[in-house]
C-alpha cells in the first residue's frame, strides 16, 4: 500500500453496526480509509492522536431546512461541528427550487426572501451547489409548497389540473437534475385547498424515476 495521507492513532472506533467498540488505528489515503488495525508502525504523512475520543461516520442530519445555508454558509461549520457531515435539505414541503422572481410566500421564507429564490430549475440550484461544494454532502428534496408557488397565481385556492400537471413536470425535472425525492407538509392551508386533491400525482413521478416520496410533518 502506498503512503497513507493520514494516520488517526488510537481511537475508539464506533463503527455504525452496532457491534462493541474497539480500539484500533485508521489510515487514510485520498480521502478514503483504506486499513483499520494497529498500525502504530506504519508511516504516512500525518499522524493524529485520538487517544481518550471516539472515532465514529458522519451523522446524516435527515430534517433540516439547509438549502440556503449550503449556499450562504458552505462551511457548515454548525453541522460538522456537531459531526454532521450529510444534511437533507428540502423537507416539510420547502425547497429553494424551482422558483425565482417572486417574493416567496410563507413559509418559504423561512429559508430566506426574493434574493435566494433565484433558481427557476432543480439543475440551477444543484449546479451553483457543485460549483461552490459545501464541506458537507447533501441529500435534496423538492417542496410541494415551492412547487405550487411557482405553478400558481394564487395559493389560496385548490390548483387545476393544468397547474398539477406542471407541478408533476416540474417534479420529474428536478429529479433528473439531481434531487432524491419530493416531499409535502400537510398544513391546515394546504389541507383545505388540496382537498380531494391527493399527492398521487407526486408519487407516480417520484415512482418513475425510482426515487422516494416523503410525506412529512
Amino acid at each position: 500500500m502506498s503512503l497513507p495521507d493520514l494516520i488517526i492513532c488510537d481511537g475508539m472506533i464506533v463503527d455504525g453496526t452496532g457491534d462493541e467498540a474497539f480500539r484500533a488505528d485508521i489510515a487514510v489515503k485520498d480521502d478514503r480509509i483504506v486499513e483499520i488495525g494497529d498500525l502504530q508502525n506504519s508511516d504516512a504523512h500525518y499522524r493524529v492522536s485520538a487517544k481518550g475520543r471516539c472515532v465514529a461516520p458522519g451523522f446524516i442530519d435527515a430534517h433540516t431546512h439547509d438549502d440556503r445555508v449550503l449556499l450562504s454558509n458552505p462551511d457548515m461549520t454548525a453541522k460538522i461541528s456537531q459531526g454532521v457531515t450529510t444534511v437533507v435539505a428540502g423537507n416539510c414541503g420547502v425547497s429553494l427550487s424551482p422558483l425565482s422572481g417572486i417574493d416567496p410566500p410563507p413559509p418559504l421564507n423561512l429559508l430566506g426572501g426574493r434574493e435566494w429564490y433565484r433558481f427557476d430549475t432543480a439543475k440551477a440550484y444543484v449546479d451553483e451547489l457543485r460549483n461552490n461544494p459545501p464541506a458537507v454532502n447533501y441529500v435534496l428534496l423538492v417542496g410541494h409548497s415551492t412547487l405550487r408557488a411557482a405553478t400558481m397565481t394564487r395559493l389560496d385556492r385548490k390548483a387545476t389540473w393544468r397547474e398539477i400537471n406542471e407541478m408533476e413536470r416540474l417534479v420529474d425535472e428536478s429529479m433528473d437534475a439531481g434531487c432524491s425525492g419530493f416531499s409535502t407538509d400537510w398544513s391546515i392551508l394546504q389541507q383545505s385547498m388540496l382537498q380531494n386533491q391527493r399527492s398521487s400525482s407526486w408519487s407516480s413521478a417520484c415512482q418513475r424515476q425510482e426515487e422516494e416520496f416523503i410525506p412529512l410533518i
